[in-house]
């Protein structure tokens, strides 16, 4: 009996000393967790796929909201919501532009919220034409004569005859929203924004699912196939506001006004605010929303790295910021911060291509259009 004490006050001693050690969050082992990839995955959908979504079907619906009262011309009043409200749905979409995979492609939504290059004699064929403005019509339509950036043309073009500086015309009022056919153009903002808001509710509807069957599920139990999708689309989001929009700014020949049609968002000076929130959207998929991210993950792998990688997207986040203008008039005016704020994505995006993909066991599979 007494042979057995001892032993049995050790095994006391060490489960006290282990639950000391451990605190109020249990077990020592529990405090220094692998991140799973199962974890970070299931938290991206919560924390970020899915809120995301959840917020462009949310100003989507307010966008249609502000364009229902119309009847005839807006007033300057209800111009200024409705661009706003077009404003918000527009940035929340670049927010989750780095997901082109899913049911936004798989339903050939990517037109709608992506596709900038309008045709205004086509936009204005169907405002001219007698067809009624119904669902069968507009699916009819091409992406060149609807989603968000027919509604830009609809909301901000300036007269065709304002002159090659770039001014817009005088008074609150873009053009084609006032004059002959009003209430047929103020009918065309109204189905597009409806248009909008059906596609915008259905993807939010799809990741909103939680059986086995959903996409949520489907895509958090994907382990190493997602975990790779993510990364391309990461870096390939990256190089498309590196490559695509900043050196492709850098790069226009003087004049840089005569060839607004060439930088998205020029037409509602919205350039370097679509960047921003496109960079946002990616810093937020890294760090996770607020849960586990691919920041955690890589930090378990190689924690040096991902203090680089934050670090770095703070830089590139700060030199997009700082040139605080509409990207048509900076990379005339302050083209040095556009070639700084070039530079710093591009970084970022090589840090992606090159060494994180390499720590977490990625492959670059796209083809890039910058060369490497």
């Amino acid at each position: 009996m007494n042979n057995k004490s001892p032993f049995r006050h050790w095994r006391l001693l060490a489960n006290l000393a282990t639950c000391l050690l451990a605190g109020p969050y249990g077990s020592p082992s529990s405090v220094a967790a692998v991140v799973t990839k199962d974890a970070m995955l299931h938290d991206t959908v919560r924390n970020v796929i899915r809120p995301n979504y959840q917020e462009l079907a949310k100003t989507s619906q307010a966008l249609t909201s502000a364009i229902e009262p119309l009847t005839n011309a807006p007033t300057a009043g209800s111009l200024a919501k409705i661009r706003s409200a077009w404003l918000a749905t527009l940035l929340a979409a670049r927010e989750v532009q780095w997901l082109q995979t899913g049911p936004i492609a798989d339903r050939e939504y990517l037109a709608t919220f992506y596709y900038s290059k309008v045709l205004p004699h086509r936009i204005e064929a169907v405002l001219n034409s007698s067809e009624l403005l119904d669902i069968a019509y507009l699916d009819q339509l091409g992406a060149t004569t609807k989603g968000l950036f027919t509604l830009e043309y609809l909301l901000f073009e300036a007269r065709p005859e304002a002159s090659a500086k770039g001014t817009k015309t005088s008074g609150p009022l873009p053009w084609n929203l006032t004059g002959t056919n009003v209430q047929r153009r103020c009918q065309f903002l109204l189905a597009l924004a409806m248009d909008i808001q059906k596609k915008a509710d259905q993807i939010s509807a799809d990741w909103a699912g939680t059986n086995r069957q959903d996409v949520s599920e489907s895509f958090a139990a994907g382990g190493q196939e997602t975990l790779s999708s993510l990364v391309n689309q990461l870096a390939r989001s990256l190089e498309n506001i590196a490559e695509n929009r900043l050196n492709f700014a850098l790069q226009l020949p003087p004049p840089v006004m005569r060839q607004l049609d060439r930088i998205e968002g020029a037409r509602s000076a919205t350039s370097l605010l679509q960047l921003v929130a496109s960079l946002r959207g990616a810093h937020r998929l890294y760090e996770g929303g607020g849960g586990l991210g691919l920041n955690d993950y890589l930090r378990d792998l190689n924690p040096t790295l991902e203090t680089r990688v934050e670090r770095q997207f703070q830089i590139a986040l700060a030199a997009l910021q700082a040139v605080d203008a509409p990207l048509e008039e900076a990379v005339t005016g302050r083209k040095e911060l556009v070639q700084r704020a070039y530079e710093a994505v591009r970084d970022l995006e090589v840090l992606f291509k090159v060494e994180v993909a390499s720590a977490l066991g990625v492959t670059i599979i796209f083809k890039s259009d910058d060369g490497d």
